[in-house]
């Protein structure tokens, strides 16, 4: 995504990091705009679906803590704890 130079200063007056921006691209709900745009929002629905999300993901990062892939010419050999 590029911003341009207006968005850019709206992002630094907000406090909206670049992965603030992501989350909300990848996450959000997209509209119609006028101006033949997209207006992608973040609400509570939306918050909720990837706490959920990232809820399942912790759970899986727990599982792989330890976790040991060995690699030769790209093929996996084998995988341990």
């Amino acid at each position: 995504m590029i911003l341009t130079k207006h968005a850019k200063a709206r992002q630094r007056q907000r406090g909206m990091p670049d992965f603030l921006l992501n989350i909300i691209e990848q996450t959000g709900r997209s509209e119609r705009a006028p101006g033949d745009a997209i207006k992608i929002f973040f609400g509570k629905r939306e918050y909720q679906r990837t706490i959920e999300q990232l809820k399942k993901v912790i759970q899986l990062l727990d599982k792989a803590k330890g976790g040991t892939i060995i690699i030769k010419d790209n093929y996996i050999l084998t995988v341990y704890k």
